[in-house]
């Protein structure tokens, strides 16, 4: 199986709104926990998916880190994965836990990728999403919106809930806690003190990309995507 974050298709971060200039979010902070499960059949063999996740954001959305811890089973293959993704302004972070750096990009609006940029019914609408009803998460009423056969449960353009189909897993991805409009420390949106790549300079050095994992060219296509670039070995 892939990453999950390629698995899920409402995640991963900065699901709402890669708008570099203006609010990525109708809420000015915000504080969501969440818990993923998953089961399904993958070419006749019982899988799994477990973990949780969260997201932090201040500023409307200028700042903001999310983060997963999830393990996947497929029969006994066992796959453990840790992802942290921060935004500063229109710059992005991905953590590589596997290789010990963290890659830089500048984010761009993308269309070709509309999940990127949830932000209202206006932009839902225009991807062909329909809304198909409302539902309280935790005491906070969410507009229920389907495309396909995912589904997203958006408070105030925050995601609260994810149900995705893919691979032949039925994921769901729910909020816990969530707490909104507060006083965010700085601590939290710290990152492991890994160097810093940045995505031009890894591609045009010739000599580092013959060097990446599959999962690692993988993670540099969907950075690629965001930024309109293409990205070839």
């Amino acid at each position: 199986m892939g990453k999950s974050k390629y698995i899920f298709g409402f995640l991963l971060f900065g699901v709402v709104g890669l708008f570099a200039q203006s609010n990525r979010y109708d809420i000015k902070s915000a504080i969501v926990e969440y818990e993923i499960s998953g089961n399904g059949d993958v070419m006749g063999s019982e899988a799994s998916v477990s973990g949780s996740s969260k997201l932090y954001f201040k500023d409307y959305g200028q700042l903001e880190l999310s983060e997963d811890k999830i393990v996947q089973i497929v029969t006994d293959d066992k796959e453990e994965e840790h992802n942290i993704t921060k935004i500063v302004g229109n710059k992005i972070y991905n953590v590589d836990f596997d290789e010990k750096v963290t890659y830089q990009q500048e984010m761009v609006v993308d269309e070709e990728n509309p999940f990127l940029n949830l932000k209202n019914s206006e932009t839902l609408s225009s991807m062909g999403a329909k809304k198909i009803g409302s539902e309280e998460i935790l005491g906070y009423k969410c507009d229920i919106w389907q495309l396909g056969e995912d589904k997203i449960w958006i408070y105030n353009t925050v995601p609260l809930k994810f149900v995705s189909k893919s691979l032949g897993i039925i994921q769901i991805q729910q909020a816990k806690l969530a707490v909104f409009n507060i006083d965010i420390k700085d601590d939290k949106f710290k990152l492991p003190p890994f160097p810093v790549k940045v995505m031009d300079d890894v591609l045009n050095n010739n000599s580092e990309v013959p060097e990446l994992s599959p999962d690692q060219e993988k993670m540099v296509e969907d950075m690629m995507k965001q930024t309109g670039k293409t990205y070839s070995k």
